[in-house]
């Protein structure tokens, strides 16, 4: 991670033991870096505390964790124990989820705290330690394809939390070709203010088509998800970059600041400014050990 929180590689995975002394990792919040965390627990005991509604869990051996970048909380291993952790850039994970033919199932479930243990993950021991020891592999050696094959990975884990998770019959009945197609203009157009009828024709669908299978599969109208790029875009770069608000807003593909700072201010509660003050503040608070324990 360098100075400005950002990954140097979109996942870094690692095997953790705990030794004599339990290990513990401080999730920041939406005031950190951009970034989930997943860990495996193969041996020994975990725990998890904080807030949102987390008060001290205690985690089964093995167990299967998804930590999302909202959660502020403290993940323990205890001492004796290990097994095997990564953290993932949330746009990469956001990414992959959206490029998977279940991407209405998967993205929503990225914005989840996922905890699989017992006989929930033991028929998958195998195949989930074989995933993290090619993300550890991957990461490590960076040949060519490495991102390829870690998001292939990152997949293949996202489907056994999503499978284990119990959610499997939401959130859709329908339409999921559609909006995952959708997804994938969103991904490419975003930045150039696109309407929904050009993102409809562009499909080979009608606007109506559009708007039915967003709500099917996402529970949210084309125009929202469109937005929720936008502004997911656009808080990675006020907190992640150095750029003016005005750089930000032209490079979204707004026509000017005053634009930006309306369409910003309608859908998070500020301005861009302040959430970028927030978000340092936020930052400047984490304690000097948040990311110690990481190997």
């Amino acid at each position: 991670m360098d100075r400005s929180g950002r990954l140097a590689s979109p996942v870094i995975a690692a095997r953790v033991e705990s030794g004599l002394a339990r290990r513990s990792w401080t999730i920041a919040g939406l005031g950190g870096p951009a970034i989930c965390h997943l860990f495996f627990v193969s041996q020994g005991e975990a725990k998890l505390s904080g807030s949102s509604g987390i008060v001290d869990v205690a985690l089964g051996r093995p167990c299967l964790v998804w930590l999302p970048r909202p959660l502020t909380a403290v993940f323990r291993l205890g001492a004796g124990s290990e097994g095997l952790s990564c953290i993932v850039a949330e746009d990469f994970a956001a990414r992959v989820a959206a490029d998977n033919a279940l991407a209405a199932h998967l993205t929503p479930l990225l914005s989840r705290v996922i905890i699989l243990s017992g006989a929930e993950i033991a028929p998958l021991l195998e195949e989930v330690s074989v995933s993290f020891c090619a993300l550890i592999r991957e990461t490590a050696d960076q040949k060519p394809g490495a991102e390829v094959v870690v998001a292939g990975h990152l997949n293949l884990l996202l489907l056994h939390l999503w499978r284990g998770s119990g959610l499997t019959g939401a959130p859709g009945r329908g339409g999921g070709a559609t909006v995952q197609r959708f997804r994938q203009l969103i991904e490419l157009h975003y930045r150039q203010n696109l309407s929904v009828e050009s993102f409809a024709r562009l499909l080979g669908v009608t606007r109506p088509h559009l708007h039915d299978a967003c709500l099917r599969g996402t529970g949210r109208t084309p125009l929202a998800l469109i937005h929720d790029r936008i502004i997911a875009e656009a808080k990675l770069r006020l907190e992640q970059t150095e750029l003016l608000v005005e750089q930000v807003a032209y490079s979204l593909g707004f026509r000017g600041p005053a634009y930006f700072n309306r369409f910003f201010k309608r859908m998070t509660g500020q301005s861009p400014g302040a959430y970028r003050r927030a978000c340092r503040a936020a930052r400047a608070a984490v304690t000097a050990d948040s990311f110690a324990a990481w190997p």
